[in-house]
């Protein structure tokens, strides 16, 4: 639960956590800033995806004392279930640009303003391993066979993150939502685990912990590349320096492995800019959105700003990988902004914990079951809300 809210400030829940991801360090100066300029006191508290997830879609049932949250915009389905405010477009119509602002819009009503955009995943590699981005998977097949490479992984990935399938999948013509629904008992989804187990069991892909050993192993040079996502260039580029590269996701026998992208921003749950604190919040949204604060997010921690403007400037001041980490976005494919995303993460990690036990087969079906039986819950979940809220005479929300 969280600690008892005073009057005087106002306070957000976000995620931005662990060794790899400095955007924290931006978010606590930016809440400073904004006390120090309004005199408004911002306490963040940070926890996992996952409970930043539950805690949003429990509020109708927990005291929460939330004002605002700082999420993946996927997480703008939760727009009912945690009774989002709908914001004004006229806030940030003219800084963030339309396809941005799509990524946090349900129904045609915005549910959320973009801070940052990317969420990409990207191929990370060690110039001393590679000499140039290894773009064809084969490039990782033959690193292995070179004299003087033993012992050094050619590729690595944490491949128990459900996120991380998806450039496997696409690369097979697959996707995991089809016609609304999840899909994952697909011949698509079969040839994306059967060549992910092939990779295994030669030693060309190495699993870790994405958040640590994964990183810290890639910086010691003992993998020559990984796949990760956009949000830790900065840790690695501190790290490394010259000796890190960024290149587009390897090819698959000649399909282009495409990542999801989205961007975070700002929703505001419990109708929490219809409340008293309305205006602190509406000033904090514009705060963020302004040149200083989306200036720090990129030459700060060199994340991706929504600010078009902004983000430009950055991306051409910027060295060959900035541009590298940034033009990656073109090619990739925005996360569905659905309710029924979460079964399919939670499908599609619960066949990756089998990877190495079990068939392509009966991963697929386990994927698929599992995604079903939380798409029954959510089914549930959403009836029972829609008939509260009919009850009450709140529909129109």
């Amino acid at each position: 639960m969280t600690a008892t809210r005073r009057e005087d400030e106002i306070v957000l829940w976000h995620e931005f956590d662990g060794p790899g991801d400095t955007s924290v360090e931006v978010l606590n100066e930016i809440n400073t800033l904004f006390t120090t300029q309004y005199g408004i006191k911002v306490r963040s508290e940070v926890m996992g995806i996952a409970e930043l997830g539950r805690r949003l879609t429990r509020l109708p049932e927990e005291d929460a004392g939330v004002d605002m949250a700082l999420v993946p915009s996927d997480m703008t389905s939760y727009w009912e279930a945690s009774r989002f405010s709908p914001v004004l477009e006229s806030w940030c119509e003219e800084l963030v640009p339309g396809r941005v602002l799509d990524s946090m819009r349900m129904k045609g009503r915005l549910y959320g303003i973009p801070v940052l955009t990317g969420n990409h995943l990207v191929l990370y590699y060690n110039k001393q391993h590679y000499a140039e981005a290894p773009e064809p998977w084969e490039a990782f097949e033959q690193f292995a066979a070179q004299p003087g490479k033993a012992g050094i992984v050619p590729l690595g990935l944490d491949i128990a993150q459900a996120y991380n399938f998806i450039p496997f999948l696409t690369a097979f013509g697959g996707w995991p939502e089809q016609d609304g629904r999840i899909a994952l008992d697909t011949h698509e989804v079969e040839q994306a685990i059967t060549f992910l187990q092939q990779q295994w069991g030669t030693g060309t892909v190495t699993s870790m912990d994405g958040a640590t050993e994964l990183l810290e192993q890639f910086i010691a040079g003992q993998i020559g590349a990984i796949i990760s996502g956009e949000w830790i260039f900065n840790h690695l580029s501190r790290s490394m320096g010259e000796r890190l590269g960024v290149g587009a996701l390897p090819r698959i026998h000649g399909a282009a492995a495409v990542s999801m992208c989205s961007s975070v921003g700002l929703v505001f749950p419990g109708q929490s800019l219809s409340s008293s604190r309305g205006g602190a919040l509406a000033a904090y949204a514009r705060f963020m959105l302004g040149e200083e604060c989306q200036r720090m997010w990129a030459e700060r921690v060199q994340r991706i700003p929504a600010n078009e403007a902004v983000m430009k400037r950055w991306m051409s001041s910027g060295g060959e990988n900035r541009r590298q980490l940034v033009s990656q976005l073109a090619a990739c494919k925005p996360m569905p902004c659905s309710s029924y995303m979460i079964a399919g993460w939670v499908g599609i990690e619960a066949g990756l914990t089998e990877l190495a036990d079990i068939g392509p087969s009966a991963i697929r079906s386990l994927m698929q079951k599992q995604a079903q039986q939380v798409m029954a819950e959510v089914d549930h979940y959403l009836n029972t809300l829609q008939r509260e809220r009919i009850s009450d005479g709140s529909h129109h929300l």
